[in-house]
């Protein structure tokens, strides 16, 4: 796939790889660490359940504030780099972004109404949890081809091959009702 930059992505891009942000997607994947850090809360939540109540803290995150917010040295640069990024590559990323964001909020609802029933979690609950930090994981995969430019048919336009918004039973009720046998 053949990208055509403007003059003023094309100015724009020879200062981002110095700044460690993609100059063909124009991301960083310094954002990947929003979600990396509620990734490590939620896999240490089955052997230590008191450290859900931290997870449940989480919230989602905007690309800019992310930035605005971080010690990056140049979220200046990151934020305006955002801001002018290539529509097609800033479209799935976008997507992407709210699709993880909608999933892990799910997880943390689900993981909410099996911790306010029980002392520590079950089995079924160890795995659930198990299940959707994977499907977490897979979708900070494609966020990553994505900030690496990498756009093919494995990353279409605007879809993720399994989103919450699209696979609606993946935190069903009938799921969190397993939890509780």
């Amino acid at each position: 796939m053949q990208i055509e930059y403007s003059a003023e992505q094309l100015e724009l891009q020879g200062k981002l790889a110095e700044a460690n942000i993609n100059p063909a997607s124009f991301l960083a994947t310094d954002y990947l660490n929003h979600f990396n850090e509620i990734v490590m809360l939620l896999e240490m939540v089955p052997d230590m359940p008191e450290l859900a109540e931290d997870a449940y803290d989480w919230q989602p995150k905007g690309y800019s504030q992310h930035f605005s917010d971080s010690g990056f040295a140049a979220k200046a640069l990151a934020i305006e780099a955002f801001e002018n990024a290539p529509s097609m590559i800033r479209n799935s990323f976008d997507q992407v972004c709210a699709d993880l964001d909608t999933l892990i909020l799910k997880t943390l609802e689900a993981l909410k109404l099996v911790n306010a029933t029980e002392r520590g979690f079950s089995p079924a609950a160890q795995e659930f949890i198990r299940n959707q930090i994977q499907a977490i994981q897979d979708m900070l995969l494609v966020m990553n081809q994505i900030i690496h430019g990498k756009l093919d048919e494995s990353v279409p336009g605007v879809e993720v091959s399994q989103t919450p918004a699209e696979d609606e039973d993946v935190q069903s009720q009938a799921d969190i009702d397993k939890l509780f046998d």
